[in-house]
């Protein structure tokens, strides 16, 4: 593995370009303080030495043992490796020497017993994934194990329970590394609004995505309405006093006080212009 480096190029070899003008100082330093693309060799970068870091805080030390401990309670995620075939084709095996650990492993992180399924969706990954190191003893484009190792670690962390989960856990993979890529574009060239307008699309796919997933696992928000009914009992009662129905001549809803019925109105009796002592004229008066 000491013969692959990195190249931000793809599909092109890393060739060493030797150093246009002759540096005394060992730098490949201009006048203006930034780095001279002429002088540096990407191939062969030149060692600096590590900047000096100081220790953790006391209170991040104090939390080093409960961090492990969760770390340790995480499921373990399969990994992969990938070996060169010649021709730019790479097989992928397991990153330890147990085969049937990891076929488990990958069982589990795809919900399924089929192994169909699994070969359909490590395919499937593996086209996701960018050819971007160079293998100079292999003299072939690599695809990025750390992305490959990455999306299988996504799939395994959603728990799906059959294989339809882990299709969406796939989709929710390749729609994350779509919108990323269209966010870093969109951030290195301020013009590229559609990839902005793209990015931004793909992150409302993604969070549909989550909420079907869990849906699908029955944790999805629901409504249900609830009707409650109740049955209530009303009970009304009537208590007829008949000891003086004598006085009320057998009427017991007639008013007993005799002087409660009379009515008695002292006010004035408003005045009259008519002298036969009619309140309101008639229309019949002015005609006669």
């Amino acid at each position: 593995m000491a013969a692959i480096r990195t190249c931000q190029h793809s599909g092109r070899r890393t060739l060493k370009r030797p150093p246009t003008k002759p540096d005394p100082s060992g730098t490949a330093i201009n006048r203006s303080s930034r780095l001279d693309g002429d002088d540096l060799d990407a191939a062969n970068p030149k060692k600096r030495k590590p900047r000096k870091r100081s220790k953790p805080a006391k209170e991040l030390q104090a939390k080093k043992d409960a961090m492990v401990e969760h770390l340790l309670s995480l499921p373990y995620p399969p990994g992969v490796i990938l070996e060169p075939a010649g021709m730019d084709q790479e097989y992928w095996t397991a990153p330890h020497s147990d085969i049937d650990l990891w076929t488990a492993q990958l069982a589990h992180a795809f919900g399924t017993r089929s192994q169909a399924v699994i070969t359909t969706f490590m395919d499937q990954l593996e086209r996701l994934c960018e050819r971007r190191i160079w293998d100079e003893e292999a003299y072939q484009w690599r695809l990025d194990e750390h992305e490959f190792s990455a999306a299988l670690a996504i799939i395994n962390s959603t728990k799906p329970e059959n294989e339809v989960q882990a299709m969406l856990a796939a989709q929710i993979v390749a729609v994350n590394m779509m919108q990323m890529r269209l966010a870093a574009r969109s951030l290195r060239y301020d013009g590229d609004h559609s990839a902005a307008l793209v990015a931004t699309k793909l992150a409302r796919t993604f969070n549909d995505q989550l909420r079907l997933l869990e849906e699908l696992k029955g944790r999805g928000r629901k409504t249900q309405q609830s009707i409650k009914v109740e049955k209530e009992l009303h009970q009304h009662v009537h208590y007829h006093d008949h000891r003086e129905e004598e006085k009320n001549k057998g009427q017991p809803h007639e008013q007993r006080d005799e002087t409660s019925a009379q009515i008695t109105d002292q006010r004035e009796t408003l005045r009259s212009e008519d002298e036969s002592g009619r309140v309101v004229q008639m229309p019949c008066d002015k005609r006669a």
